[in-house]
């Protein structure tokens, strides 16, 4: 069954539970005979109604004239920010919004982010900011108003947590914040060298931000100690989904931790026997869907290279919940250089990473398969940092930094190995461009944007950080001749119709989401669907009652939504629909 098509046509800027509440509420408004208010006073007042001396002249009525009823707007003023924030600056070109972190409430400096840019489900900029010395701070950007804003710290979270120790650091969140159920969740780094200094802190701190309450909180103060592990330091974690899980690898032993959030306890769990010394600690590792994580490690780097065996480092390893850690000789690699940077396709059926110097793997979860695609064509002496797979599995967005030409990004062809140079920083803006690093990997937002930092070292010079529409660049750039938007309606007739606007000359393949609900209005389920508007055509129509649904019981109502390819198209207002089966 469907409702009134009329209130089903809503806003891509609502969310799930916004759209939900609209619809209830508009269907009890029609039980109402549509919501009339009190009936409006039309009687005269007493100097209109005094009545007239009685004469022989037949007496003539003024006409009655009402007063308009008029109402003054209410403007509901919207609620004070009260935490540290910045609101978007544009760049130089469309398609380009700058944003520079502000110190935290206790005057805390971020002017580094490594590696530290993530997103939610939703679409929600998450971003770390830390001194590498003593804080590391969270941030958040609200895509509703576009300001970026501080949502907690770690001294902060454990000084109330009572779990902050006299002189105790926490240097960096050197982690991509990661997603999971509600939660966004990071661990702290307090020491990145690769000696023994590490075994001179207390150990690391994970933390989570409860997205919606809204709290950061030090979530290893009801462990042991008050810490993850003692004297460990994490450089990376991940997340196992399906089994409520966290992983993280400590710099420089190597050592792989497992975090059980519902337990809310660690578990160190070692390194394979091979893994021996102190050596680079791969920055970005995975978990397929049978629970395996794979890692890798070392650098042929000098700057980072302590000796370690070549034979040990130029294959993937892993770990296994039931047989321990083992090694994947196959899964070679170009060169002992561990992974960097790393982003699963929208379905998680393909995972493509990278090393810092730009050489990109693809591994496929259903065979557990592993494939070297190529690299760019740029010099393997500048960092590979920046690493943004578009939605339509079909380019990467990979970035060069540190080194002898200016910071640049690359548009890599996944089908071809062809590359170009799609954009300088300096294209985007004259003030992050100055800064000698970028960094961030698998930050998009809902509207088709992703995000880096830019920044450099003890330069008291607040990290910057940039939205980057790709398809509005290559509409800059003249690579794509005609800027099509994208949206999605409900017709009178319950049918869903796909309208682009633009040319119609060839086919166009439209991504697109179900989401299911539950009764509570809370997301639960995501089915992925993809659609194709021919050549000629300007729209597609498609019946929901045809629409392969997500699986899950508790799916009460259901919302399809357009999503973004990050390639050729840019969606528009409307791009949601709500709709019960």
């Amino acid at each position: 069954m469907f409702f009134n098509t009329r209130l089903l046509s809503v806003k891509g800027s609502l969310s799930a539970a916004q759209q939900l509440s609209l619809v209830v509420l508009c269907s009890v408004l029609m039980a109402c005979g549509g919501g009339d208010s009190d009936p409006v006073d039309t009687s005269t007042s007493a100097d209109q109604s005094t009545a007239q001396p009685v004469t022989d002249t037949p007496a003539v009525e003024e006409p009655v004239t009402e007063e308009p009823v008029t109402e003054e707007p209410v403007t509901e003023e919207p609620e004070p920010i009260t935490v540290p924030y910045d609101s978007a600056r544009a760049g130089k070109i469309a398609g380009v919004n700058i944003w520079q972190l502000p110190n935290s409430p206790d005057g805390d400096r971020p002017d580094q982010c490594w590696l530290a840019v993530g997103s939610d489900a939703s679409g929600e900029i998450y971003i770390s900011g830390h001194d590498h010395q003593t804080n590391s701070m969270l941030y958040r950007l609200y895509q509703s108003d576009s300001t970026v804003r501080w949502i907690g710290d770690a001294r902060t979270a454990s000084e109330a947590a009572n779990n902050w120790e006299n002189g105790e650091t926490a240097e960096k969140f050197h982690t991509r914040p990661i997603h999971h159920d509600g939660q966004v969740y990071v661990a702290t780094l307090d020491n990145s060298n690769m000696d023994s200094g590490f075994r001179n802190t207390r150990g690391f701190h994970w933390y989570g931000y409860n997205i919606s309450q809204n709290s950061f909180t030090d979530l290893s103060a009801s462990e042991a100690n008050g810490v993850g592990a003692e004297t460990l330091q994490l450089a990376t974690i991940q997340k196992d989904p399906v089994n409520n899980l966290l992983y993280g690898m400590s710099i420089p032993e190597n050592k792989l931790v497992r975090y059980d959030i519902a337990q809310g306890t660690t578990t160190v769990l070692g390194k394979p026997d091979a893994w021996q010394g102190y050596f680079y600690t791969n920055r970005f590792m995975w978990v397929d869907s049978r629970g395996r994580v794979y890692t890798t490690g070392g650098s042929s780097r000098g700057q980072w290279n302590q000796g370690e065996s070549s034979a040990v480092f130029d294959h993937v390893w892993y770990y296994d919940p039931a047989t321990g850690f083992g090694e994947l000789p196959g899964f070679e690699l170009q060169g002992p250089n561990a992974m960097e940077v790393g982003q699963w396709d929208r379905q998680r059926k393909n995972l493509y990473t990278s090393d810092d110097q730009g050489n990109i793997y693809r591994f496929n979860d259903a065979a557990a398969s592993w494939t070297f695609l190529g690299r760019p064509a740029f010099s393997s002496s500048l960092k590979t940092w920046i690493f943004q797979l578009s939605a339509d599995e079909e380019k990467i967005y990979i970035g060069l930094s540190d080194g002898a030409q200016p910071n640049a990004i690359y548009e890599y062809d996944i089908a071809t190995g062809s590359s170009f140079e799609l954009l300088k920083m300096t294209d985007l803006d004259t003030q992050s461009a100055a800064e000698n690093f970028i960094t961030g990997y698998d930050s998009w937002d809902s509207k088709g944007s992703f995000y880096i930092a830019s920044f450099s070292m003890y330069d008291n010079d607040n990290v910057y950080m940039l939205g980057i529409n790709p398809v509005e660049i290559k509409l800059q750039k003249g690579l794509i001749t005609d800027r099509m938007e994208v949206s999605a309606i409900q017709d009178n007739d319950g049918t869903i119709r796909i309208a682009r606007s633009g040319s119609s000359s060839a086919q166009l393949d439209v991504l697109y989401e179900i989401r299911g609900f539950d009764s509570a209005g809370k997301w639960v389920a995501t089915g992925y669907g993809e659609a194709a508007i021919e050549a000629q055509q300007s729209s597609l129509s498609i019946d929901p009652v045809g629409l392969s649904l997500p699986t899950d019981s508790s799916a009460a109502t259901f919302e399809f939504v357009i999503v973004p390819d990050g390639n050729d198209y840019l969606i528009g207002d409307d791009t949601a629909v709500v709709f019960i089966q």
